[in-house]
Parts: structure tokens; sequence; C-alpha cells
């Protein structure tokens, strides 16, 4: 079976609400964890960049991962602020930043031909965490890939642009997860050590 990977590295912002799939708050997680307590900022670039699936179509993914970011967030910690971080901006303690988007798609032709029979989507966010002593933590949330069966964005695709939604706030929840997880239950695999190279990083 023939699989070609199309890793794509995007970053956007925009306040628009996308109805998902996805569960609506954390799973495990009945109320705030009062004794937490953050300010909740986003990189200044996000709003600049979108997902071009298409010679004339673009999408504001974005919007899915600031969303995403916000409500979740707001469901686990108490939220004191909620604002873009600007370049000189200080790293004050108590601050989750959300630092980057990546969406990675595959697409699996029959074996030997050229002939569609699948495409996967996946996603990873990166966070800058700065606990109250000060110390910073580069944590990663990778959601688990969602597969769809028409060929995505063609006339026929009626899910793909919700797909990756999920696949987005899925990526949020796992990261924003591991703030309240002592480090040692971290985990983490090769894929995770970093973004893709040579997509605007």
């Amino acid at each position: 079976m023939k699989i070609r990977n199309l890793p794509v590295y995007l970053l956007v912002f925009s306040l628009n609400v996308c109805q998902t799939n996805q569960t609506n708050g954390p799973e495990h997680i009945n109320s705030k964890e009062s004794k937490f307590s953050f300010t909740l900022q986003y990189e200044m670039d996000l709003p600049t960049k979108v997902l071009k699936v298409g010679p004339n179509l673009e999408i504001s993914i974005g919007k899915f991962a600031l969303h995403s970011f916000n409500h979740l967030a707001s469901q686990i910690f108490n939220v004191s602020s909620y604002t873009a971080r600007k370049e000189n901006d200080p790293l004050e303690p108590g601050t989750i930043i959300l630092r980057k988007v990546q969406v990675n798609r595959s697409i699996v032709f029959e074996e030997g031909t050229t002939k569609f029979q699948h495409a996967t989507f996946a996603s990873i966010v990166e966070f800058l965490f700065v606990k109250e002593s000060g110390e910073t933590y580069r944590i990663l949330g990778e959601s688990d890939p969602i597969q769809t069966n028409t060929i995505p964005f063609s006339a026929n695709d009626k899910d793909s642009e919700e797909k990756i939604a999920s696949t987005i706030q899925s990526a949020i929840e796992i990261g924003l997860k591991k703030i309240i997880q002592p480090r040692e239950d971290w985990k983490w695999d090769g894929r995770q050590m970093m973004f893709q190279q040579g997509n605007g990083n």
C-alpha cells in the first residue's frame, strides 16, 4: 500500500466558533481545578496563517485552535486573562502560551495504483508553560488520527474541515491535561520531539 504524507505547518487565529464532534470538555474533569489560576496567551503571528487545501481554497484553522484553547482551558483552570503575546512580553509565572499548531495529512492509495483509498488527519499543538516558580516547559499535545474515506476537499467531501477541527481540539485537550499532571507522567514519543522542519518554524 502506497502512502503519501503531506505535512502542513500552520498557525492561525480567529475567534469564530466551529462545532465539532469532539466532547465539549476534558474527560474525567468535572469541575475547575480551583487551586490553579493562569493567564492564557497566544503568539502574535497566529492570526496570519491559513491551511491551503486547494488552488483557491484556504481554511483558517487557527479559529479552531484558539476557540478550543480558550474554551477548554476555562473549564480546567481559573483563567485570569486571554490575550495575544507581544514580542517583548516577559514570561510571567502562571502563564500558558499557545505557540504552534501543525496538521499532518496522509493520503493512502490502493497498492500499485493512483486510486484513492482513504486519508487521515492528525494535529499537534505546542504550549509554553511558565510555572509559578518561573520554570518554563515546552508541552506538546498530539491527537489520534481521524480517517476519511472521501478525497479531502473534493466536490463530494462534506466533513474534512470538521475532522480537522476535531483533531486540533483533541490535541489542545491532551496538552492542557499535561499541565495538571506530574511532569514524570507526561508521555513522549519520537513524533513529539519537534515540529516538522521547513514549514515555517
